[in-house]
């Protein structure tokens, strides 16, 4: 084993983007003529970068030679016995929730709060739990702030959620219910905790259960029976804690007093924060265990009573508690959301360069009209054309544009997309991100037709090395199976086929059924501008 499964590099999309100013875009004299003119510099283009904050990126670097060290011996020593504690741990916790659940369903035990021998039987799960996080590492944990009664706050707003380790705020805090994927019911041993735990369930692409989700969370804030409060991580979804991204209006909804609560780690490594973009769950298990300990600080707010504007706009109210969580954590807002991931979700999906940036690409974009104008389908049409296209500079990226180069948000997108800090880029990185921000809700093949000009060089005709080309951005074929679709196209063996060729062929065979399905649950409004 070396340091490499350690320390992780900063991705081609770490990039220092430049300061946004004031000025105005200004929209330059379409250009007919083709441009012939080598790179060049402009000195007075000298901007300064400054780093913007992607919260669903995590690096994790420990290259400490002593620090190596420990966590070799101690995996060798320790996290052995830390699995077994945890595995006892949980299945003594999933004995009990099994015992709690006997004799019933989560249907029937969800209708009313929990009393009797069954409230008895959940604290000791909950003792268990505690447990878990002990054998797991989590020795200590601080305690700040006086936490509310549930007829006071009858919800939790938790933030900023980075981890599944920030379930201990369940297990130390109580507990209270929880707003939980409904995924999580059927993980082995857990999911029974879970259920025991009278969560309220949410299928996060499904319409209607959002609506179902938010009208159990009003129904419980304004009961006058004695449910323990909700918990709900507003966020959605992990960030690396650098900034807390716009909250989700569920917990807002009722317009009842709120609870917020923050989750800290003030630990020397953050081996915990799991988020789109870095370390997987199994190293970052390793990692934790392979540890002393760690410690976790929960701190409790005072109440948040909303006011009667608050209440009547639930987006307002989910604005100012997180306002205030960010002034008290010492961290900035950010107008990143759950919806946010899926976007950058479907564009690795879809091979499309950048994809840990293309929300920010996006909404650049959006900003200089660029995503609903003609121009980029202009350049994907004569693509082929365009000169000195793999390395354009500053100048010619902004005449192809059309767009003032002392746009600042032109001057952004261009060190964005100049990840390598060489001074030029890549037209087809741009084209290829604006025509998947253009299209992000279309069908897969509607994308693969509109990128084909990028690729090929004579017209309709596309060749076996230009279909793999084009579709590698499909999510589910190999190169094999690439190959062997060619083949099966070009009856003929004339070395080319056209992109009709291919749609005629794959239209009514299910095994292409993919291709055809749309990503409407992605649509959000953007808030650049």
């Amino acid at each position: 084993m070396t340091t490499s499964t350690i320390k992780r590099r900063r991705s081609p999309s770490s990039h220092n983007p430049p300061n946004d100013g004031s000025t105005d875009a200004v929209v330059t004299p379409v250009t007919t003529a083709p441009i012939t003119k080598n790179d060049s510099e402009d000195d007075s283009l000298n901007w300064t970068g400054n780093n913007y904050i992607n919260p669903f990126i995590h690096r994790l670097s420990i290259e400490n030679r002593a620090e190596l060290v420990k966590i070799y011996v101690l995996t060798v020593l320790l996290v052995p016995l830390r699995v077994v504690g945890c595995i006892l741990s949980l299945v003594t916790a999933w004995v009990f929730a099994s015992i709690g659940l006997y004799g019933t369903t989560v249907e029937d035990i969800n209708k009313r709060p929990m009393s009797g021998w069954r409230k008895k039987v959940r604290t000791l799960v909950q003792v268990c739990m505690r447990s878990l996080y002990a054998a797991g590492s989590f020795h200590y944990i601080t305690f700040k702030g006086q936490r509310a009664s549930a007829k006071e706050a009858p919800i939790m707003v938790v933030a900023p959620h980075s981890s599944y380790v920030d379930s201990i705020v369940v297990v130390a805090a109580g507990p209270p219910a929880i707003v939980a994927k409904q995924e999580t019911s059927d993980i082995p041993l857990l999911g029974k905790i879970i259920n025991y735990a009278q969560p309220i369930y949410v299928q996060r692409e499904d319409p209607n259960s959002r609506q179902n989700t938010i009208r159990e969370i009003v129904d419980r804030a304004r009961s006058s029976e004695d449910w323990p409060q909700v918990a709900i991580f507003a966020e959605g979804t992990c960030t690396n804690r650098q900034a807390l991204i716009k909250f989700k209006g569920g917990a807002f909804y009722p317009g009842v007093p709120v609870q917020p609560v923050l989750l800290k780690y003030p630990n020397k490594y953050d081996t915990f924060t799991w988020t789109w973009d870095g370390p997987g769950v199994l190293r970052l298990l390793w990692l934790t265990m392979a540890s002393f300990y760690n410690r976790c600080e929960i701190e409790f707010l005072p109440v948040y009573y909303p006011s009667e504007e608050e209440k009547a706009n639930p987006n307002l109210y989910a604005k100012n508690v997180r306002e205030v969580m960010a002034k008290a954590l010492g961290v900035p807002t950010s107008e990143y959301s759950f919806e946010d991931v899926i976007v950058m979700t479907r564009a690795r999906e879809l091979k499309i360069p950048l994809s840990g940036d293309i929300v920010e690409i996006e909404r650049t974009l959006d900003i200089l009209n660029l995503i609903n104008s003609e121009r980029i389908l202009e350049l994907t049409e004569t693509f082929s054309t365009i000169p000195n296209r793999d390395k354009l500079d500053f100048l010619t990226f902004s005449e192809l544009l059309q767009v003032n180069l002392k746009n600042p948000h032109l001057q952004r997108l261009f060190a964005v997309l100049d990840y390598r800090h060489t001074g030029t880029v890549s037209l087809k990185n741009l084209l290829l991100c604006s025509l998947f921000c253009k299209m992000n809700n279309a069908e897969t093949i509607e994308y693969l037709k509109a990128i084909t000009k990028l690729y090929t060089e004579q017209g309709d005709q596309i060749s076996r090395q230009e279909f793999a080309k084009i579709l590698r951005h499909t999510p589910k074929l190999t190169a094999d199976q690439i190959n062997a679709l060619y083949v099966a196209i070009d009856t003929t063996s004339k070395g080319n086929i056209t992109f009709d060729d291919f749609e005629n062929y794959v239209h009514n065979k299910s095994e292409y059924k993919f291709l055809y399905k749309k990503h409407d649950y992605i649509r959000r409004k953007l808030s650049s501008k």
